[in-house]
């Protein structure tokens, strides 16, 4: 099992081939009437503008999987308010129409990436904290709102294809060549976070029924610790 990391609730590894399985059953209702391949450009595009907009850029695969699950939030309609606490507590009380930009710091502890969002017409304020876990990657989602807590569990090497060490002077610093898969990345980030926390959202980013299916595997809710 993996160990607990400050107060955070830890889960068992998963195969690669179980987290498909039930991904793939879930496929059809987390992208609606969308055609796969008009989801996976979706999610690329939004991986690229991530990636344009960095002041301090991806330098490790844990850096590109956050920036990547930050991408799928902030198309899903997530808001970014702040990356740390103390710009968190003066954070704007409702969404803004643009997310704000990743400052420098945004990748400076390279074990931990804490992000803060908002929701239009929601007051909640949202903290999602991802964690390294040698090569997976521990996701944490929590509403100020709501006691529950849920977690994705996401394995860097299925996500993330390679990182140029010469940074955004190398030819191979682009989306298309770093991140991998990332409709299946938009899937899971989609089941156990966004419609977790958010279920209305749901309605507005779908045009086909919701699953019923009562357990995802890779992903998790439960009470979540005061002050994590």
């Amino acid at each position: 099992p993996l160990k607990q990391e400050g107060g955070l609730l830890s889960q068992q590894t998963r195969s690669r081939s179980d987290v498909v399985y039930v991904l793939n059953t879930h496929r059809a209702h987390t992208l609606g009437e969308e055609r796969p391949d008009r989801a996976a450009a979706m999610a690329l595009e939004a991986a690229k503008s991530a990636l344009a907009g960095l002041e301090s850029p991806v330098s490790s695969h844990a850096d590109a999987l956050a920036l990547a699950v930050h991408a799928v939030l902030d198309n899903d309609g997530l808001r970014l308010v702040a990356t740390d606490e103390d710009a968190a507590a003066s954070a704007p009380a409702t969404a803004p129409a643009q997310s704000a930009a990743l400052g420098s710091g945004w990748n400076r502890s390279q074990d931990v990436y804490t992000f803060f969002y908002r929701v239009k017409d929601s007051p909640a304020l949202v903290v999602v904290k991802s964690l390294v876990m040698e090569d997976a990657m521990l996701v944490h989602a929590a509403s100020d709102r709501a006691d529950d807590m849920h977690t994705l569990e996401l394995r860097m090497g299925d996500f993330v294809q390679c990182v140029p060490a010469e940074g955004p002077s190398s030819a191979l610093y682009k989306a298309e060549h770093i991140f991998s898969d990332l409709e299946a990345l938009m899937r899971a980030v989609r089941i156990n976070i966004t419609f977790k926390l958010f279920p209305s959202l749901s309605k507005k980013l779908l045009s086909g029924p919701q699953s019923t299916c009562g357990t995802e595997e890779g992903g998790r809710s439960t009470a979540g610790p005061a002050g994590w």
